[in-house]
């Protein structure tokens, strides 16, 4: 038990004073919990579960149950990492929880579940995807130009389940496909906001692409497998057609593209600024061998390839997202969901739910007055 407070305590992020004093014990008691020095009592231990939002089972060390085998979900997941052993068993199991929890949410409400309409597509076809990508777009509500914004936010639109979680660096995100469970994404809540958007296109074009594929996950993958390089390309599609990249860039073309019209596309359309010049080599408007001098000059000045500029960050939108609307909707509607119940699922304490549901409740009482 000791060692599985303090795994999910690091993976989660949470400091020993921080998880004491919302647990109301002191950091000294929870290092003492940890080293095996002491046991929690099980309320204490379920009041932990609730602020770490994971079942008490797995602070226990005990694996979930269901009325199935959980494990044969993430048997069907197709891992989109550099490093799938990255994916421990302790991140593994809390996954299977929360997505757990969210299909029994969509349950209580009804909801079904979704997966997106499949293309199947073996290698890498830059035209096939092109062509594909405006009617993915079509299906997301865009049009031929509109930029996505908040693509997690687009995606819990269709009714796909999207779970930003603190991954490893070494992830940015996975898929998974369950015909009881539907579809999931989960992207790295560590990483940057762009890079969290794209993530999240780059796993709906492996559920369109390569669906086949979740009954029988392939070997790890590299950056030049056919799969990832049609992945890639379609998630740069959408978020970048390339008539928005002629319009944006004709006065361009076979030039030095200046760093402030990057960051600015960058910040109106909500992608990295190497997508956009990767995009612009797709497009015609700059040679290959360009976009890689003016990536190399880009990766100098930002101090690597994976930082960007300053003052281009892109702000990570701040809004419900489909779990929690889902939850307190449930709550709204005196479905079978005890307020405690929902902390658990969404992570948070009781007191806050309460408050929070309150709030919903004062608003539908005047509209009903």
């Amino acid at each position: 038990m000791s060692n599985q407070i303090r795994a999910y305590r690091d993976q989660l992020g949470f400091k020993q004073e921080e998880l004491g004093e919302q647990a109301g014990v002191t950091r000294q008691t929870i290092a003492a919990w940890e080293n095996g020095e002491r046991e929690p009592s099980l309320v204490q231990l379920s009041s932990i579960a609730r602020i770490m939002g994971v079942a008490v089972e797995l602070l226990q060390g005990l694996e979930l149950t269901d009325s199935r085998d959980p494990n044969s979900f993430f048997s069907s997941l197709l891992f989109r990492a550099d490093e799938p052993s990255a994916l421990t068993p302790t991140i593994k199991q809390h996954l299977i929880q929360k997505v757990a929890d969210y299909a029994a949410v969509e349950k209580l409400l009804g909801e079904i579940p979704v997966s997106p309409a499949k293309f199947p597509l073996d290698g890498y076809e830059s035209e096939v995807i092109e062509d594909y990508s405006k009617e993915v777009r079509n299906w997301l509500g865009l049009g031929e130009s509109a930029p996505v914004g908040d693509s997690l936010s687009l995606l819990e639109s269709k009714g796909l389940k999207v779970l930003p979680y603190p991954l490893p660096a070494k992830i940015s995100g996975f898929s998974a496909c369950e015909e009881d469970w539907g579809c999931l994404v989960v992207v790295n809540s560590n990483d940057v906001a762009e890079r969290q958007f794209f993530t999240s296109l780059h796993e709906l074009a492996h559920l369109i692409f390569h669906h086949k594929e979740y009954r029988q996950p392939p070997e790890r993958t590299k950056s030049s497998d056919p799969r990832e390089k049609a992945a890639n390309h379609l998630a740069g599609a959408i978020l970048l057609p390339k008539n928005v990249i002629r319009r944006e860039m004709r006065a361009y073309r076979d030039r030095w593209i200046p760093d402030p019209l990057l960051i600015d596309i960058k910040r109106r359309y909500g992608v990295s600024l190497r997508t956009i010049l990767i995009r612009a080599e797709q497009a015609g408007i700059i040679t290959k061998q360009q976009s890689g001098t003016q990536m190399g000059v880009l990766n100098k000045k930002c101090g690597g390839k994976d930082k960007d500029l300053p003052n281009s960050e892109i702000p990570m939108p701040q809004r419900l997202t489909r779990l929690e609307r889902l939850t307190y909707t449930a709550l709204l509607e005196d479905e079978p969901l005890t307020i405690s119940r929902a902390a658990e699922i969404l992570g948070k304490k009781t007191s806050e739910v309460h408050q929070e549901l309150q709030t919903w409740k004062q608003y539908d009482v005047e509209v009903s007055d």
